[in-house]
């Protein structure tokens, strides 16, 4: 009796799935906002784990059915979550997007903006900043950098040049693994993205190696480079099934 009763909820559970995936149908919509640039703003669909960005003037279409949430998420928007329902897939959905805004409750300006390293002659003005390994690679590669000698071409020959360059390289994926802290740690790695314990260093690299996992980083898009991970813990769990 029992294993009919298991036999029959577990019936019941793929038929309600598969009822939900048939109402599903293709949404347009469009965001609404003051700003003039409306493209390129995230359109994530958190109950099916896709994603698009809006077209230019802020329209967008996505696979999406009732009860499904809708994150909407930008660098210049307040993110926003919108719940369908069934009345929001006819016609056109518009959604408002509020910008994003930092209040101070007193502002006080000082111009100190003609004080810096360039106006106290520290350095040259219009000089570029590099990080420490850009800075070695810069100097060991081009001759601006190095006017007087002959580095560049003996780095080139001697294979440093190519070696700094990983250097820098790999500087950046450091940079990116230590932003990875930030949104999860290695406990939620485990049990939120169900990566077990001895492949989370390696899940790690696999993530700083997507350009649009690095992209959203650089935005400060939290939400994006989060359901990103997502989707990648997916693709990296399948890897893990299919080597072994």
């Amino acid at each position: 009796m029992n294993m009919l009763f298991k036999s029959f909820i577990a019936f019941f559970l793929s038929f309600t799935a598969v009822a939900v995936a048939q109402d599903r149908c293709t949404l347009n919509g469009k965001v609404v906002s003051d700003f003039d640039s409306l493209d390129g703003i995230y359109v994530i669909n958190k109950t099916t784990e896709k994603s698009v960005t809006t077209g230019r003037g802020g329209y967008f279409t996505i696979y999406a059915g009732a009860n499904d949430t809708l994150i909407f998420s930008a660098v210049q928007f307040t993110a926003k979550n919108v719940v369908l329902k069934a009345e929001d897939l006819n016609g056109l959905l518009l959604v408002p997007l509020a910008p994003l805004q930092h209040e101070l409750s007193e502002l006080i300006i000082v111009d100190y903006s003609h004080i810096n390293s360039e106006s106290l002659g520290l350095v040259p003005v219009g000089q570029k900043k590099y990080t420490p390994a850009e800075r070695k690679l810069a100097t060991a590669s081009t001759f601006r950098m190095n006017p007087l000698g002959l580095d560049p071409l003996i780095n080139a020959f001697s294979g440093r040049t190519a070696i700094l360059k990983q250097a820098a390289e790999t500087e950046k994926k450091e940079t990116l693994m230590q932003k990875i802290a930030y949104l999860y740690s290695e406990e939620d790695i485990i049990s939120k993205l169900k990566i077990p314990l001895d492949y989370v260093q390696g899940f790690i690299f696999y993530v700083v190696e997507n350009k649009y996992f690095a992209k959203a980083v650089a935005e400060k898009n939290t939400e994006m480079a989060r359901f990103l991970m997502a989707g990648m813990a997916d693709k990296y769990r399948t890897q893990l099934i299919n080597d072994k």
